[in-house]
C-alpha cells in the first residue's frame, strides 16, 4: 500500500487523477477512486466526463457508498433518529448530573455528537466502559451511551463505526471481486474503523492513500506503518498564485465587494471558473445567497439548508401547530399565506388585513365568517380560500386519536394532499422549475421524516397526536436539505473542507477573522483534552482540541492554494454590534496590504430609453383629481409638500399598510387620540382625571384589540402621568377664556377649493381675541421645531379658519403634553412666550395653498421628498425606493445573468 503525502497544493490529487485517467484510457474497469463526500464525487465525475472519459458512476464514489454492498443488513442510524434516541435515553436513564438539562435540545445535541464521535472511532459503550477515564460526567455519559446502544440493537440499526468494522471483516474474508486498484483521496483524521477498512482493501487491491502532511503526526505515521504503508512525498507545486486582501467596514460591504470583483472577473472568463470558500457558512451563506442574486450572479451553494425553513415544511408544520393551538388566528393566517396558489390573490390580501385587525382571536369558524356575505353566500372569488380552510378543519378529528407510530406516519403522509402546487404558468423559467423540483423533493423528505419518527418511537403501541408530532418536529429540525442543482456556469460557493478537491483560476476566501477562520474549538463538555489523551493512550483514537487547531491550519493552507491565478481574502472590520473584529492570525504570515472595499450597488436590470413621466396626463384622471381635491385638509397639503408621491399613494390610491400586530397597536397615533379625547372632555367638564382616562383608554383597547402587557401598562402610566401634569401645572389662564372643543371648519380659498378640518380648542377672551390651541403628544423639542419649519401650513390655515368662524384670531399655539408642558406658537398679543405673527402670513399662505392645489391637479406625482430623513417613516418608501443611504457606485450586471 502506498501513502502519498505532501503539503496543500503539492499535487497529490493531480497525481491520483493522472493515474485514474490512464486507467480509463485503456478501458480498465477494475479501478476505483474513493472520496469522503458525495459532492466531491459528483465534482470529479463531472470533471472527467467533460474531458471526454466514459466510465460507470460507481468508479468514482464515496467510501460509504462503496462499502454499502457489504453492509446491506446493517442500516445506519440517521443523525436525526440518533438525536431522538439520545433524548429518550437521557430521560429514561435520569442521571442526576443531567436532570436539569435533558429537556434542552442543545444538550442532547452535544450528547449525540460525542456518542457519534466515539462510535466513529470504534469505541462502543462496552469498550468505553472498559477504558472509562475519571471525569465528573463520565459515568452519566456512559449510562446514556449504553442505553442508546441497547435501543439501536433492538431496532436493528447501527452506528458508523460498527458498520465500518463489519465491512472490513467481510472484505477481508471475501475479497474484492473485479477490483484491482483503489485510490483514496481527500481524507483526513482517519479513525480506527476507517483504517481497518483501508487495511482490508489493501489486502485484495493495489491501494494508494493521500494525506496532507499536516495530518501526519507520529501517531498517525506509526499506525500507517503498522499496516505496511510505504510513504512517498509529493513535492511538486503549481505556479504560486497571486494573493490579495480586502477589508470592509462590515460583512454586507465585504460580500458586495466580492460580488463586484466577480463581475469584473467574468468580463474575461465564465462564472464556473470562480469559487468562494466559506469557513463559517452559518454566518456567510445567507448573505452570500441574497447578495449574489441581487447582483445577478448565478451561484451554486454546496451547503445543507435547514429543511424546517422550506416553505412546504413551514406550511405543513404550521398547519399542525395551528390545529394543536386551537387555530389561533395569527398562526392560521401564516399557514394560509404559505399555501400554494394564494401568493398573488386579491381576496387573500383583503382577508389577510381583516384577520390581522381581529388578532388575537382563535377558531376557524370566525375565519370562515370573514369570507361569507350578509346573505350567507361566499364573497366573490372566496371559494378557493374557503375550500382551503375546510381542508384544514378536517384535521381536527386527529386530536382524539391514539395510534401506533407507523399508523401515525401513514396518516401524516396524507398531509401532502393539502399542499397542491400552483399550476405552471405559460412560460416556465429556470427559477420556477427549481421551485417545483424543490417542492417535490421536500415532500419526499417529509415522508422520510415521518418514517424516521416512527423508527425512533418503535416499540410504543399507541400514542397521542402530540407525542408523535413532537418527534416529527425534532426530525424536521435536524434533517438537512440539499437540492439538486445541475447548472454548470455558476460561481461555486463551498466549505473549506469541500474546497480541498477543487482547483479554480479565481478564488475568494471570506470571513478571515478570529473564531471564524480559524474556528475556535471548545473542549468537549463530557471528555476534556486530558481525558481524551488518556483514551488515546488506551487505543481509542479520539481527537483533541490541538488536533482540531492543526486541521484549521491545514484547511487555510488548502484554501489559499485552490486558485491558479488569484486568491482574494477578505474580512469585515466590525461586527453587527459595531465592535471591531480581530483579523485572523493566519493573515500575519502573509503580510498582505489590505485594500478598502468600494461601496457599490447593482445597476437596474431593466433600462428604458426615456424615463417614465412623473405626472399624470390622462384627461379623465386629471378631472378625477380635480374633483377629489375640491376639499383638502391642512394635513393633506403638508403631505404633498413633503413628497408628491407620498400624497399620491395615500390620498388618491389610498394604499393601506398591513394592520399592526397586537403589541404594536398602541402606537403614537393611538396614544395621541387617547390624550386628545381625555383633554377634550376634561377641559369643558373637569372631573376625576384617572377615572376619565381609564374609561377612554379601555375603549381604545377594546376597539383596537390591544392586549394587556408590560408595553401597554408602561404607556398607560406615562400617558396618565402626562395628563396629570398638564391638568395641574398648565400655565394657560383657563379661567379667562370661553372654550370651544373639537370645532369643525370648512372655508373656501377660491371658487374651486375648500379647506376643512377640526381644531382641538378655541379659547376666546372677553374682548373677542381668540387663540387657536392644537395639542401635540410629542416631545418638547419636536413641538419647538415646528416654529422653524416654514413649509408647514397648519398654523396659518387654522387661524384663517378661525376668522371664517367670525372670530378674531389673535394667535396659534402648539401645546406639547408628552414628558412636560411646552407652548410654542405665534401671537401679537402673547399670553405666553411666542413669536409674532409673520407679516402677510395669511395672504402668503393662501397663495401657497392655491399653488399646491394647482400642482396636485396638474398631475404631479414625482418622488421628490423635501426631507429625506422623514422618508424612513413613510409607508410608501418600499415603492418609490428613494435613496436615503450614501451614494454608491453602480455595478453593471453581467450579460445574460
Amino acid at each position: 500500500m502506498r501513502l502519498l503525502s505532501g503539503a496543500a497544493g503539492s499535487g497529490k490529487t493531480t497525481y491520483v487523477l493522472a493515474r485514474f485517467r490512464e486507467a480509463l484510457a485503456t478501458g480498465n474497469t477494475s479501478v476505483r477512486l474513493l472520496v469522503p463526500t458525495a459532492t466531491m464525487a459528483q465534482h470529479l465525475q463531472n470533471r472527467l466526463a467533460r474531458e471526454g472519459f466514459v466510465f460507470r458512476r460507481g468508479q468514482i464514489q464515496t467510501l460509504s457508498g462503496f462499502l454499502r454492498p457489504w453492509t446491506t443488513d446493517l442500516p445506519e442510524v440517521s443523525p436525526p433518529v440518533l438525536h431522538l434516541l439520545v433524548e429518550q435515553a437521557a430521560r429514561r436513564v435520569a442521571r442526576p448530573e443531567f436532570e436539569r438539562v435533558t429537556q434542552f435540545h442543545g444538550f442532547c445535541a452535544s450528547l449525540a455528537k460525542t456518542i457519534a464521535e466515539f462510535a466513529s472511532a470504534g469505541c462502543d459503550s462496552a469498550r468505553l466502559a472498559a477504558n472509562l477515564p475519571e471525569v465528573p460526567l463520565g459515568g452519566a455519559f456512559l449510562a446514556v451511551y449504553e442505553e442508546v446502544d441497547r435501543e439501536l440493537r433492538r431496532r436493528g440499526l447501527a452506528l458508523r463505526g460498527r458498520i465500518l468494522t463489519a465491512a472490513a471483516e467481510r472484505i477481508e474474508a471475501g475479497g474484492l471481486p473485479g477490483i484491482a486498484t483503489i485510490w483514496l483521496d481527500g481524507f483526513h483524521a482517519l479513525p480506527d474503523p476507517e483504517l481497518s477498512v483501508i487495511a482490508a482493501l489493501g489486502k485484495h487491491a493495489d491501494l494508494t492513500l493521500t494525506l496532507d502532511e499536516a495530518e501526519l503526526g507520529e501517531a498517525t505515521l506509526a499506525r500507517l506503518g503498522a499496516l505496511d504503508f510505504s510513504e512517498e512525498q509529493v513535492r511538486g507545486t503549481r505556479t504560486r498564485n497571486a494573493l490579495a486582501l480586502i477589508k470592509a467596514p462590515g460583512i454586507e460591504r465585504e460580500v458586495e465587494e466580492i460580488a463586484r470583483r466577480i463581475l469584473r472577473q467574468v468580463e474575461g472568463r465564465p462564472f464556473r471558473e470562480i469559487g468562494v470558500i466559506v469557513r463559517a457558512p452559518e454566518i456567510y451563506a445567507p448573505i452570500l445567497r441574497a447578495t449574489l442574486d441581487r447582483f445577478g450572479i448565478p451561484a451554486r451553494f454546496y451547503f445543507d439548508e435547514k429543511l424546517e425553513r422550506h416553505p412546504v415544511i413551514r406550511f405543513l408544520a404550521g398547519a399542525m401547530d395551528a390545529m394543536l393551538g386551537g387555530w389561533e388566528h395569527g398562526a392560521t393566517l401564516a399557514v394560509l399565506r404559505l399555501a400554494p396558489r394564494f401568493a398573488d390573490f386579491g381576496v387573500m390580501d383583503r382577508f389577510d388585513f381583516d384577520v390581522r385587525e381581529r388578532i388575537p382571536r382563535s377558531g376557524l369558524g370566525e375565519l370562515r365568517s370573514l369570507l361569507i356575505d350578509e346573505d350567507g353566500q361566499p364573497r366573490p372569488y372566496a371559494e378557493r380560500l374557503l375550500h382551503k380552510i375546510d381542508s384544514l378543519a378536517a384535521l381536527e378529528e386527529w386530536r382524539a386519536l391514539e395510534l401506533a407510530p407507523r399508523d401515525w406516519a401513514a396518516r401524516f403522509a396524507t398531509l401532502r394532499e393539502i399542499f397542491k402546487p400552483a399550476r405552471p404558468a405559460d412560460e416556465i423559467t429556470h427559477e420556477l422549475a427549481l421551485q417545483y423540483r424543490s417542492q417535490a423533493a421536500v415532500l419526499d423528505l417529509f415522508d422520510e421524516a415521518l418514517d424516521e419518527a416512527a423508527q425512533a418511537l418503535h416499540g410504543i403501541r399507541h400514542l397521542p397526536l402530540e407525542d408523535y408530532w413532537r418527534a416529527v418536529k425534532s426530525i424536521l429540525r435536524l434533517k438537512p436539505l440539499r437540492l439538486e442543482d445541475g447548472r454548470r456556469n455558476v460561481v461555486h460557493v463551498m466549505s473549506a473542507h469541500e474546497a480541498r478537491q477543487w482547483v479554480l483560476p479565481v478564488v475568494f476566501v471570506c470571513g478571515m477573522v478570529e473564531k471564524q477562520f480559524p474556528k475556535f474549538h471548545q473542549q468537549d463538555p463530557f471528555f476534556g483534552d486530558a481525558a481524551r489523551c488518556r483514551l488515546n493512550g488506551s487505543g481509542i483514537r479520539v481527537r483533541t482540541a490541538a488536533e482540531f487547531e492543526r486541521e484549521e491550519r491545514m484547511l487555510f493552507d488548502a484554501a489559499i492554494t485552490r486558485a491558479t491565478m488569484l486568491a482574494t481574502l477578505s474580512y469585515p472590520e466590525f461586527d453587527g454590534r459595531g465592535e471591531r473584529n480581530l483579523p485572523s492570525i493566519y493573515l500575519e504570515d502573509l503580510d498582505l496590504p489590505a485594500e478598502d472595499a468600494v461601496a457599490v450597488r447593482p445597476a437596474p436590470r431593466a433600462r428604458t430609453g426615456d424615463s417614465a413621466p412623473v405626472e399624470i396626463r390622462n384627461a379623465q384622471l386629471l378631472e378625477y383629481m380635480r374633483h377629489r381635491t375640491a376639499q383638502l385638509s391642512p394635513t393633506a397639503l403638508e403631505t404633498f409638500l413633503q413628497c408628491p408621491f407620498q400624497y399620491f399613494t395615500q390620498r388618491f390610491l389610498r394604499l393601506k399598510t398591513a394592520p399592526d400586530r397586537p403589541e404594536q397597536r398602541l402606537d403614537f397615533l393611538t396614544q395621541g387620540n387617547v390624550v386628545h379625547a381625555v383633554l377634550a372632555e376634561w377641559w369643558l367638564e373637569p372631573q376625576d382625571l384617572a377615572a376619565l382616562f381609564e374609561r377612554v383608554f379601555a375603549a381604545q383597547l377594546k376597539e383596537k384589540c390591544i392586549p394587556p402587557g408590560y408595553h401597554t401598562e408602561r404607556l398607560r402610566n406615562a400617558m396618565l402621568d402626562d395628563l396629570r401634569r398638564f391638568t395641574s401645572e398648565d400655565p394657560w389662564p383657563k379661567i379667562a377664556f370661553r372654550s370651544q372643543i373639537e370645532t369643525k371648519f370648512c372655508f373656501p380659498l377660491d371658487d374651486t377649493v375648500e379647506i376643512n378640518g377640526r381644531i382641538d380648542r378655541l379659547d376666546t377672551a372677553p374682548d373677542g381675541r381668540t387663540f387657536v390651541i392644537d395639542y401635540k403628544y410629542s416631545a418638547a423639542q419636536r413641538v419647538k421645531d415646528k416654529l422653524k419649519d416654514a413649509s408647514l401650513l397648519q398654523a396659518p390655515l387654522y387661524m384663517l379658519a378661525a376668522q371664517h368662524l367670525n372670530l378674531d384670531a389673535a394667535g396659534m399655539y402648539y401645546v406639547g403634553v408628552k414628558g412636560g408642558i411646552e407652548y410654542a406658537g405665534w401671537s401679537d398679543h402673547p399670553l405666553l412666550e411666542s413669536l409674532g405673527v409673520p407679516e402677510n402670513w395669511f395672504d402668503i399662505t393662501r397663495q401657497r395653498t392655491l399653488e399646491i392645489v394647482r400642482q396636485i391637479r396638474s398631475g404631479r406625482v414625482e418622488v421628490h421628498p423635501a426631507d429625506r430623513e422623514s422618508c424612513r417613516f413613510c409607508d410608501s418608501k418600499d415603492i418609490c425606493r428613494v435613496e436615503t443611504q450614501p451614494a454608491a457606485a453602480l455595478v453593471q450586471l453581467a450579460e445574460g445573468s
